[in-house]
Protein backbone atom coordinates (compact mmCIF):
# COMPACT_ATOMS: atom_id res chain seq x y z
CA UNK A 1 0.00 0.00 0.00
CA UNK A 2 1.55 3.40 -1.19
CA UNK A 3 1.77 5.98 1.91
CA UNK A 4 -0.49 8.05 0.02
CA UNK A 5 -3.09 5.56 0.68
CA UNK A 6 -2.00 4.54 4.02
CA UNK A 7 -2.95 8.43 4.98
CA UNK A 8 -6.23 7.57 3.07
CA UNK A 9 -6.85 4.59 5.58
CA UNK A 10 -5.54 6.62 9.09
CA UNK A 11 -8.30 9.45 7.89
CA UNK A 12 -11.09 7.26 7.47
CA UNK A 13 -10.45 5.26 10.67
CA UNK A 14 -10.40 7.84 12.57
CA UNK A 15 -13.20 9.90 10.92
CA UNK A 16 -15.27 6.51 10.98
CA UNK A 17 -17.29 7.42 14.49
CA UNK A 18 -18.51 10.99 13.42
CA UNK A 19 -17.97 10.84 9.70
CA UNK A 20 -21.77 11.15 9.20
CA UNK A 21 -21.95 14.30 11.43
CA UNK A 22 -20.10 16.01 8.83
CA UNK A 23 -20.06 14.16 5.97
CA UNK A 24 -23.39 16.04 4.56
CA UNK A 25 -22.11 19.26 4.90
CA UNK A 26 -18.66 18.25 2.64
CA UNK A 27 -20.62 16.73 -0.29
CA UNK A 28 -23.18 18.81 -2.12
CA UNK A 29 -26.76 17.48 -2.62
CA UNK A 30 -25.32 14.02 -2.07
CA UNK A 31 -28.88 12.44 -1.14
CA UNK A 32 -29.70 13.77 -4.31
CA UNK A 33 -27.13 12.24 -6.19
CA UNK A 34 -27.47 8.95 -4.46
CA UNK A 35 -31.32 8.86 -5.20
CA UNK A 36 -30.53 9.62 -8.88
CA UNK A 37 -27.47 6.35 -9.23
CA UNK A 38 -29.84 4.08 -7.37
CA UNK A 39 -33.12 4.72 -10.08
CA UNK A 40 -30.18 4.29 -12.78
CA UNK A 41 -30.09 0.45 -11.68
CA UNK A 42 -32.10 -0.85 -14.32
CA UNK A 43 -33.92 -3.46 -12.42
CA UNK A 44 -37.61 -4.33 -11.26
CA UNK A 45 -38.00 -2.95 -7.09
CA UNK A 46 -38.65 -6.84 -6.26
CA UNK A 47 -35.41 -7.81 -8.06
CA UNK A 48 -33.50 -10.40 -5.93
CA UNK A 49 -29.64 -8.32 -7.18
CA UNK A 50 -26.52 -8.97 -6.25
CA UNK A 51 -24.99 -5.68 -5.61
CA UNK A 52 -21.01 -4.52 -4.44
CA UNK A 53 -20.63 -1.11 -2.72
CA UNK A 54 -17.14 -0.29 -3.70
CA UNK A 55 -15.44 2.05 -0.98
CA UNK A 56 -19.12 1.08 1.45
CA UNK A 57 -17.87 3.94 4.39
CA UNK A 58 -20.69 3.62 6.67
CA UNK A 59 -23.04 2.36 4.23
CA UNK A 60 -25.05 4.79 2.88
CA UNK A 61 -25.21 3.67 -0.69
CA UNK A 62 -25.95 0.15 0.38
CA UNK A 63 -28.79 1.79 2.63
CA UNK A 64 -30.33 3.65 -0.28
CA UNK A 65 -29.81 0.60 -2.64
CA UNK A 66 -31.74 -2.27 0.15
CA UNK A 67 -34.76 0.36 0.53
CA UNK A 68 -35.36 0.07 -3.34
CA UNK A 69 -34.53 -3.58 -3.38
CA UNK A 70 -35.29 -5.14 -0.03
CA UNK A 71 -34.67 -8.36 -1.68
CA UNK A 72 -30.83 -7.59 -2.65
CA UNK A 73 -27.83 -9.65 -1.57
CA UNK A 74 -24.86 -7.00 -1.30
CA UNK A 75 -20.95 -6.84 -0.63
CA UNK A 76 -19.98 -4.40 1.28
CA UNK A 77 -16.05 -3.47 0.84
CA UNK A 78 -13.85 -1.05 2.59
CA UNK A 79 -10.18 -0.74 3.65
CA UNK A 80 -11.33 0.65 6.76
CA UNK A 81 -12.06 -1.37 9.62
CA UNK A 82 -13.66 1.23 11.51
CA UNK A 83 -16.32 2.56 8.57
CA UNK A 84 -17.23 -1.11 8.55
CA UNK A 85 -17.85 -1.02 12.10
CA UNK A 86 -19.92 1.88 11.68
CA UNK A 87 -21.96 0.39 8.59
CA UNK A 88 -22.44 -2.66 10.25
CA UNK A 89 -24.58 -0.45 13.02
CA UNK A 90 -26.45 1.67 10.17
CA UNK A 91 -27.94 -1.73 8.29
CA UNK A 92 -28.18 -4.03 11.22
CA UNK A 93 -32.26 -4.49 10.29
CA UNK A 94 -31.06 -5.97 7.02
CA UNK A 95 -30.21 -9.32 5.76
CA UNK A 96 -28.07 -10.68 3.17
CA UNK A 97 -25.31 -8.13 3.83
CA UNK A 98 -21.67 -9.09 3.61
CA UNK A 99 -18.87 -7.13 4.66
CA UNK A 100 -15.29 -7.81 2.98
CA UNK A 101 -12.07 -5.15 4.87
CA UNK A 102 -8.81 -4.80 2.22
CA UNK A 103 -8.49 -2.57 -0.88
CA UNK A 104 -11.02 -2.27 -3.55
CA UNK A 105 -8.33 -3.35 -6.24
CA UNK A 106 -7.89 -6.99 -4.92
CA UNK A 107 -11.18 -7.73 -4.49
CA UNK A 108 -12.60 -10.72 -6.26
CA UNK A 109 -15.24 -9.28 -7.75
CA UNK A 110 -16.28 -12.44 -10.25
CA UNK A 111 -16.52 -14.85 -7.16
CA UNK A 112 -20.18 -12.48 -6.14
CA UNK A 113 -20.84 -12.51 -10.32
CA UNK A 114 -22.84 -9.26 -9.37
CA UNK A 115 -25.76 -7.24 -11.28
CA UNK A 116 -24.82 -3.69 -10.29
CA UNK A 117 -21.74 -2.08 -8.72
CA UNK A 118 -22.04 1.06 -7.23
CA UNK A 119 -19.49 3.06 -5.05
CA UNK A 120 -19.81 7.22 -3.89
CA UNK A 121 -16.63 9.19 -3.49
CA UNK A 122 -14.03 6.71 -3.86
CA UNK A 123 -12.72 6.25 -7.19
CA UNK A 124 -11.07 9.48 -6.90
CA UNK A 125 -8.31 7.98 -4.56
CA UNK A 126 -7.15 5.69 -7.77
CA UNK A 127 -4.65 7.15 -9.83
CA UNK A 128 -5.43 7.53 -13.66
CA UNK A 129 -3.28 4.81 -14.49
CA UNK A 130 -5.03 2.00 -12.50
CA UNK A 131 -8.54 3.20 -13.75
CA UNK A 132 -7.94 1.50 -17.08
CA UNK A 133 -7.76 -1.93 -15.66
CA UNK A 134 -10.03 -1.18 -12.99
CA UNK A 135 -12.82 -0.72 -14.79
CA UNK A 136 -12.20 -3.52 -17.20
CA UNK A 137 -12.19 -5.75 -14.08
CA UNK A 138 -15.87 -4.33 -13.11
CA UNK A 139 -16.67 -5.49 -16.49
CA UNK A 140 -15.58 -8.36 -17.06
CA UNK A 141 -17.26 -9.34 -12.90
CA UNK A 142 -20.50 -7.82 -13.94
CA UNK A 143 -23.37 -10.24 -15.37
CA UNK A 144 -24.65 -9.59 -18.73
CA UNK A 145 -27.03 -6.40 -18.44
CA UNK A 146 -25.32 -5.72 -15.27
CA UNK A 147 -25.00 -1.76 -13.81
CA UNK A 148 -21.63 0.32 -12.80
CA UNK A 149 -22.62 3.58 -11.44
CA UNK A 150 -20.70 5.84 -9.64
CA UNK A 151 -20.94 8.73 -7.69
CA UNK A 152 -17.63 11.10 -7.52
CA UNK A 153 -16.11 14.09 -7.90
CA UNK A 154 -14.50 14.88 -11.01
CA UNK A 155 -12.86 17.44 -13.18
CA UNK A 156 -14.06 19.68 -15.96
CA UNK A 157 -11.82 20.13 -19.10
CA UNK A 158 -11.67 23.25 -18.53
CA UNK A 159 -9.50 24.94 -16.04
CA UNK A 160 -11.18 27.74 -15.49
CA UNK A 161 -14.43 25.46 -14.95
CA UNK A 162 -12.33 23.46 -12.70
CA UNK A 163 -11.41 26.98 -10.71
CA UNK A 164 -15.25 27.82 -10.77
CA UNK A 165 -16.20 23.95 -9.54
CA UNK A 166 -13.46 24.42 -6.20
CA UNK A 167 -15.28 27.88 -5.79
CA UNK A 168 -18.92 26.69 -5.94
CA UNK A 169 -17.65 23.66 -3.33
CA UNK A 170 -16.23 25.54 -1.05
CA UNK A 171 -19.15 28.37 -0.96
CA UNK A 172 -21.65 25.20 -0.51
CA UNK A 173 -19.44 24.20 2.80
CA UNK A 174 -18.89 27.42 4.14
CA UNK A 175 -22.89 27.48 4.77
CA UNK A 176 -22.31 25.56 7.46
CA UNK A 177 -18.72 24.83 8.23
CA UNK A 178 -16.55 27.07 9.99
CA UNK A 179 -13.86 28.62 7.47
CA UNK A 180 -10.78 26.85 9.40
CA UNK A 181 -12.56 23.26 8.65
CA UNK A 182 -13.51 24.01 5.61
CA UNK A 183 -9.22 25.27 4.77
CA UNK A 184 -8.71 21.97 6.40
CA UNK A 185 -11.04 19.76 3.80
CA UNK A 186 -9.72 21.45 0.87
CA UNK A 187 -5.86 20.85 2.46
CA UNK A 188 -6.64 17.00 2.45
CA UNK A 189 -8.65 16.55 -0.64
CA UNK A 190 -5.24 18.01 -2.43
CA UNK A 191 -3.54 15.70 -0.30
CA UNK A 192 -5.33 12.65 -0.98
CA UNK A 193 -7.38 12.67 -3.62
CA UNK A 194 -6.35 12.31 -7.52
CA UNK A 195 -9.59 13.04 -9.23
CA UNK A 196 -9.77 12.87 -13.13
CA UNK A 197 -11.80 14.77 -15.81
CA UNK A 198 -15.42 13.64 -16.82
CA UNK A 199 -14.78 12.93 -19.99
CA UNK A 200 -11.85 10.86 -19.21
CA UNK A 201 -13.69 8.75 -17.14
CA UNK A 202 -16.22 8.20 -19.61
CA UNK A 203 -13.77 7.10 -22.49
CA UNK A 204 -12.74 4.51 -19.82
CA UNK A 205 -15.78 3.09 -19.36
CA UNK A 206 -16.81 2.79 -23.27
CA UNK A 207 -13.44 1.73 -23.99
CA UNK A 208 -13.70 -1.23 -21.08
CA UNK A 209 -17.02 -2.28 -22.72
CA UNK A 210 -19.73 -0.47 -21.46
CA UNK A 211 -22.67 0.74 -23.14
CA UNK A 212 -25.54 3.97 -22.35
CA UNK A 213 -22.27 5.22 -20.44
CA UNK A 214 -23.88 8.39 -19.72
CA UNK A 215 -23.89 11.45 -16.71
CA UNK A 216 -27.36 11.01 -14.99
CA UNK A 217 -26.51 14.04 -12.77
CA UNK A 218 -23.97 16.49 -11.82
CA UNK A 219 -23.70 19.29 -9.82
CA UNK A 220 -20.23 21.27 -10.25
CA UNK A 221 -16.81 19.06 -9.48
CA UNK A 222 -19.66 16.13 -8.44
CA UNK A 223 -21.46 13.70 -10.87
CA UNK A 224 -23.25 10.19 -11.31
CA UNK A 225 -21.85 8.61 -14.16
CA UNK A 226 -21.49 4.79 -15.52
CA UNK A 227 -22.97 2.23 -17.95
CA UNK A 228 -24.53 -1.06 -18.19
CA UNK A 229 -22.83 -4.28 -19.66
Amino acid sequence: MSKRFKAIKEHFESAAKHFDREFFKVAPHYHEGIEALVLALPFKDNSKIKVIDLGCGTGNITLAVKKRYPRARVACLDMARNMIEMARVKLKAYRDIEYWLGDIRKYDYRALKPDAVVSSLVLHHLEKRQKKEFYRKIYAALSRGGAFYTADFVLPTSPYLQKMGMEQWKKFMLRSLPPKRVERVLKMHKNEDKPAELTFELELLRAAGFRHVDVIWKNYNFAVYGGVK
